[in-house]
């Protein structure tokens, strides 16, 4: 694994665009009204952060979270969460640029879309069945027989991937003992199914996911993997798939990418601090193998 240098942030996703790779990133609560990118050759050596959107000149008024961006049809399109500050609400945004490195342009000027609840966590999977746009229902918002939830949920994108064109349905839901280790963390019982992230694999799609509270050790990724990429899903026997360990305490919220060599690695994050968990984290990148075995897909990230 190659543990970086870029700290301070959190929800990793990296591209490969005409042989450099950018990632994209939270950034910390002190910066957190903009969204940076950062180069590199390697993977190794990176570059200091630039900045390729502000944010907070669209419609939120803070907590941007979680860009994701995909070069589709001659244009960067980035996914962001954001907190408006009318009714303190989370929704998505998307923003596009003619350069990885910005300036982004947010496209409405308000959220892609409102379902009337909080959502986080946009993802893009673009295959032979279609655009599909995976998100997360985000617990604030969403009280489940007294617990509060965060789901994951899809919806179809039309080819501009800016806009949807069918209605949500839902992917998967905390059901699993490993998935309660962070039940009581907080002042109200929450559980969590986010950052969804699905690539397909032969004739399978794969999900990663991550569990339990993102600010703390516990954070974990989980894959389930689909016959369609609407599902249903099923969780693999083997999760979490990368968990606390000695050296990846908190580890969680993954993309994957193509290397230059056409090899399927991901980024995730970690605890910068592990003795104080918090949002402060670091880009982790790891090469991606998986297996098969009774049926179940095992996944090992190294």
């Amino acid at each position: 694994m190659i543990i970086t240098n870029i700290t301070g942030i959190g929800d990793p996703q990296i591209i490969l665009f005409e042989g450099v790779y950018y990632c994209y990133a939270t950034t910390p609560a002190s910066e957190n009204k903009n969204f940076y990118v950062w180069k590199s050759d390697d993977l190794v050596n990176w570059s200091d952060k630039i900045l390729c959107f502000e944010a907070s000149k669209a419609w939120g008024d803070r907590d941007f979270w979680a860009p994701e961006v995909v070069y589709h049809n001659g244009k960067f399109i980035m996914h962001y969460s954001a907190r408006r500050a009318e009714d303190n609400s989370l929704r998505l945004g998307v923003a596009v640029s003619d350069s990885p490195e910005g300036p982004f342009t947010d496209v409405y000027g308000k959220p892609m879309f409102d379902l009337g609840y909080a959502t986080i966590d946009g993802s893009v999977l673009i295959c032979e069945e279609g655009n599909f746009f995976y998100y997360s229902r985000d617990c604030s918002e969403n009280w489940v027989d007294g617990v509060r939830l965060s789901q994951t949920y899809c919806m179809k994108l039309d080819d501009t991937l800016t806009k949807v064109i069918s209605e949500p349905m839902l992917m998967t839901t905390p059901t699993e003992e490993y998935e309660r280790k962070s039940l009581h963390v907080r002042s109200k019982p929450t559980l969590w199914n986010e950052g969804p992230t699905v690539i397909k694999l032969g004739n399978k799609y794969v999900m990663n996911y991550s569990t339990n509270y993102f600010g703390s050790n516990d954070y974990a990724i989980c894959v389930a993997t689909a016959d369609h990429p609407l599902g249903p899903w099923k969780k693999s026997v083997n999760n979490p798939v990368l968990s606390c360990n000695p050296d990846l305490f908190g580890a969680g919220h993954n993309a994957f990418f193509k290397t230059k060599n056409g090899e399927l690695y991901t980024s995730f994050h970690i605890q910068t601090y592990p003795d104080n968990p918090s949002g402060d984290r670091r880009t982790v990148i790891g090469k991606v193998t998986f297996s098969e075995k009774n049926g179940d897909i095992f996944e090992e990230i190294e």
